[in-house]
């Protein structure tokens, strides 16, 4: 009996450990999200901030946006030290821009979602052109290391996941399109005087065909300009300077997510 008793003690055990873990593993990965989503969020408000090497961009202290005071780690935590203060800073008592609260609460589940669905490959990637999206709106440029980022991304699935052959294949297709758009590039500039689309631009969609391939990233081109003529017209801003490399990320991101659950794309 004593035996049966300690089989049946062990079992309950293993059970309640593995319940446990399956609770705890959403919650690390939701921390790890918010707490991505939170360093992005403040890359992108210094985003034009010059720092003397790559060490202080990424360990300098983090500031209060009022008073330039160091924050303590009590108040670094994602989402919890903005709902313990209310929502206002420590220090000097002023109110805490929401669209941290709002971008760690959306990093949080992007990377629970990513861990429950066996995806967190796909969370990493799109917080990551989540912020591409709204740099390149902002400031109209696509940061070197988020183009490099998504590179790595794609050259890690491919290694992985496709067979050398079409690899090759999307890398010809990848290399065709480079030297076409590169083309156009240089001829605007000469007649024109001024880039017609950017060479950041054109480094992603690069990507983007060594990722998918034909035909599928030719849809994602012509989405993407379509969509961009459309806020074009709507916006009836025929002469100011636009970005493309978000309407390239954006479907770049939902091309990938279709693929990951439905099959490929086109």
């Amino acid at each position: 009996m004593n035996l049966f008793h300690n089989i049946v003690y062990i079992n309950r055990t293993f059970v309640s450990t593995m319940n446990s873990l399956y609770l705890v593993i959403p919650v690390l990965s939701g921390i790890i999200g918010a707490s991505i989503a939170s360093w992005l969020v403040q890359e992108y408000d210094n985003y034009q901030r010059d720092y003397k090497n790559f060490k202080d961009r990424v360990f300098v202290r983090s500031t209060c946006d009022f008073c330039q005071k160091n924050l303590n780690l009590s108040e670094l935590f994602p989402v919890f030290s903005y709902l313990f203060q209310r929502g206002k800073s420590r220090c000097c008592k002023k109110p805490i821009t929401k669209k941290y609260i709002f971008f760690e609460i959306l990093g949080a589940l992007i990377f629970i979602f990513g861990i429950m669905f066996n995806s967190l490959q796909i969370s990493f990637l799109a917080i990551f052109i989540i912020f591409l999206i709204f740099c390149d709106e902002k400031y109209q440029e696509i940061p070197i290391w988020n183009n490099l980022f998504i590179l790595t991304w794609v050259v890690l699935e491919l290694y992985f996941n496709h067979s050398n052959s079409q690899i090759l294949q999307n890398l010809f297709a990848a290399s065709c399109a480079c030297i076409i758009l590169l083309l156009i590039y240089y001829s605007y500039l000469k007649i024109k005087g001024t880039e017609g689309i950017g060479l950041a631009d054109i480094f992603l969609l690069f990507t983007a065909f060594l990722y998918f391939g034909l035909p599928a990233s030719f849809y994602l081109l012509t989405l993407a300009s379509l969509s961009l003529i459309l806020k074009i017209i709507l916006t009836q801003q025929f002469k100011s300077k636009h970005a493309f490399g978000s309407w390239i990320a954006g479907f770049f991101l939902m091309f990938t997510v279709y693929q990951e659950f439905y099959g490929t794309v086109g």
